[in-house]
């Protein structure tokens, strides 16, 4: 069994590799005069474009709010080992 790291990146890719093909080929393959195939291309790419933005505005909150808790963790951890620490009862 293959190790799986990417947490289904890959998968993600390929789904919207896979979209887009799909989409190219059937505004080409349709019965639409080259205007029309113009504006549904600009209209489409408009709308991939704001997906595309607010994906990468989910995904930067996301990794910003695991990274903030990682951060209060480390910090709690380290805390939480200092406290455990009796210094009186050693002569330094």
């Amino acid at each position: 069994m293959s190790d799986n790291n990417n947490n289904g990146g890959g998968f993600m890719f390929g789904l919207f590799m896979g979209t887009i093909g799909g989409a190219i080929v059937g505004a080409l393959l349709s019965p639409k005069s080259g205007e029309e195939l113009r504006s549904y291309v600009k209209d489409q790419s408009k709308e991939w474009k704001e997906k595309i933005i607010d994906m990468s505005d989910f995904a930067k909150e996301k990794v910003s709010k695991a990274s903030e808790a990682r951060k209060n963790a480390t910090k709690k951890m380290r805390d939480d080992s200092f406290d455990d620490l009796d210094l009186d009862d050693i002569d330094l």
